[in-house]
């Protein structure tokens, strides 16, 4: 058993795969490492629950939890992401000579690039300074969608786009690059219109972004999203309309890296079709998130699920149908 000091010198979770590498257009090994941090202060996005991941940790804490994922790391060049469930430049959550420290750490290893989250209040030229110990440093920012309507009533995320703008051209002047989180499929949005609001975002935040990361909504538990789809008044977005999303945005810029990590795919609580296509929707997406090939995708018209003409159904009569339990 693990005792709470052990807990909280280890990290939520850390494991290794392989992401697309823009500078070099090919992909390379990462580590992702989830760090336990008090939290996220914000905690009030309707979707969101990994605040329940914090604990009372102390900054020594977080310096040994990263340390222990590091000694997985590659043997070869490699991509560091870190995340901490809420905002890595709050000084609450990651105070300054923690960062400085990490920095080190980082600086000693072979990193071609490090990624880290934050909220865009959190963000100025400063920290930004602390974390340049690596040649590529991204800030990656959840936008979720480019609608101040949108994020503010439906999703409670406490900023506006030019907020989010701002903190942008802050990370770019400062010869740092921008992840954007968009969200497919917010709360009270039907399906069609969550297509069309995730792709007009995508246009909006490309002149800021290097790269797109389309998170398709999942339900996770204790959180008034939750509350929503146990009325039946929510589906997580259908796999079908991930794969239109995201080749739409690509079409529309060749050049922006699309990426999506699609937690909880295939289950009833994230997204999903039928159930007997979503393994082949599922691999394809992950696919193209290291090939960039929009072909992956496109191949996926040759797949022939019945599930798929109820999904052009639900689009075609998008304002009749949205409301109703079709699944």
């Amino acid at each position: 058993m693990t005792s709470p000091n052990n807990k909280k010198q280890t990290p939520v979770a850390s494991w290794l795969d392989y992401d697309f590498f823009p500078e070099e257009q090919k992909a390379i090994k990462s580590l992702t490492v989830i760090l336990r941090t008090v939290g996220c202060q914000w905690r009030k996005c309707t979707m969101c629950g990994y605040w329940h991941e914090s604990a009372n940790v102390t900054q020594a804490d977080i310096l040994t939890q990263l340390e222990r994922a590091l000694r997985n790391s590659p043997d070869e060049p490699f991509i560091l992401k870190i995340f901490t469930s809420g905002s890595f430049l709050d000084e609450r959550e990651i105070a300054s000579d923690t960062r400085k420290g990490i920095a080190k750490m980082v600086k000693k290893r072979k990193i071609k690039k490090l990624i880290v989250e934050t909220r865009p209040e959190f963000i100025n030229a400063e920290k930004i300074e602390d974390l340049k110990a690596v040649e590529h440093l991204e800030l990656a920012i959840g936008l979720e969608t480019a609608d101040d309507f949108i994020r503010s009533k439906y999703i409670n995320k406490g900023f506006s786009f030019d907020d989010y703008r701002t903190a942008a051209e802050i990370v770019n002047e400062c010869g740092a690059i921008v992840k954007t989180y968009l969200l497919l499929k917010p709360p009270f949005i039907s399906e069609k219109r969550a297509m069309e609001d995730v792709v007009k975002s995508a246009a909006l935040v490309s002149p800021y972004s290097s790269t797109i990361s389309l998170n398709l909504c999942n339900v996770q538990k204790y959180t008034r999203l939750e509350d929503l789809w146990k009325r039946k008044y929510y589906r997580p977005p259908w796999l079908w309309s991930a794969v239109e999303a995201i080749k739409e945005i690509k079409q529309r810029d060749a050049n922006v890296v699309v990426m999506s990590d699609p937690v909880g795919a295939g289950h009833i609580r994230g997204p999903h079709n039928c159930g007997k296509c979503d393994m082949a929707i599922i691999g394809a997406i992950k696919k193209i998130n290291i090939t960039q090939d929009l072909g992956v995708l496109e191949r996926l018209e040759e797949i022939d699920c019945e599930c798929k003409e109820v999904w052009h159904a639900l689009i075609k009569f998008d304002d009749f149908l949205f409301g109703s339990n079709l699944l």
